[in-house]
């Protein structure tokens, strides 16, 4: 259980049928975060012909809106929002920013054109995963510390923090359907000897593991 989400803004141009399409994608908190950051886009782009823009702006995908505006009704919002949905990604705004060349494309033509170009900057953004997961603190001993790192990872768990002490304190996520298994793994390693401690259940984000 979880979604996807841009990591940091991305910016690209495409050129359809002499018309630039200028796709900005942006991180965002809520509802309120992402009208502000399209205030400051529409802003920057003052002069195009169309603003048009789509967001989900809840981790379950009930926030979204969505704007075509002044292009023909269904044919730059809906589009953009399905391209979001259909990859994922939510927590985010999508901006397609239109400047016209001169040559009309047709209602096809413009979803074609919205779609394909919100899918491209999404293909090529940085992304990243949120899970709803356990934030837990392991207490455990050096000797096995390790192992219990192992176990915690097999579980699709990732650790955020280790300190140092008299003993070895892990800080990890593990996805909420994976936590059972985990726990029961990190008892059987240190016999029942482990202080695991949930600290919060929430949406955490995943670190993809660097090849």
């Amino acid at each position: 259980m979880g979604y996807r989400a841009i990591d940091k803004e991305f910016e690209e141009l495409i050129v359809i049928q002499k018309s630039k399409f200028i796709t900005t994608l942006v991180p965002i908190l809520s509802q309120e975060d992402a009208q502000e950051k399209l205030n400051i886009i529409k802003k920057k782009y003052s002069d195009a012909t169309h603003n048009c823009y789509a967001y989900i702006s809840s981790e379950n995908a009930i926030e979204q809106r969505f704007s075509d505006d002044g292009e023909p009704q269904g044919t730059a919002g809906v589009p953009i929002l399905e391209v979001l949905k259909k990859k994922g990604v939510y927590m985010t705004l999508c901006v397609v920013t239109r400047y016209f060349g001169g040559i009309k494309l047709g209602a096809n033509g413009l979803i074609g054109a919205y779609s394909s170009c919100a899918a491209s900057a999404i293909d090529k953004a940085e992304i990243v995963e949120y899970k709803f997961s356990n934030d837990i603190e392991v207490d455990i001993d050096y000797s096995i510390y390790k192992k219990v790192q192992e176990a915690i990872e097999k579980n699709d768990g990732q650790v955020t923090n280790v300190e140092y002490g008299n003993s070895v304190k892990l800080r990890c996520i593990i996805p909420i359907e994976n936590y059972d298994m985990a726990k029961e793994s990190v008892i059987n390693i240190t016999s029942g000897q482990a202080k695991i401690e949930i600290k919060n259940t929430k949406y955490n984000k995943f670190v993809e593991a660097k090849k």
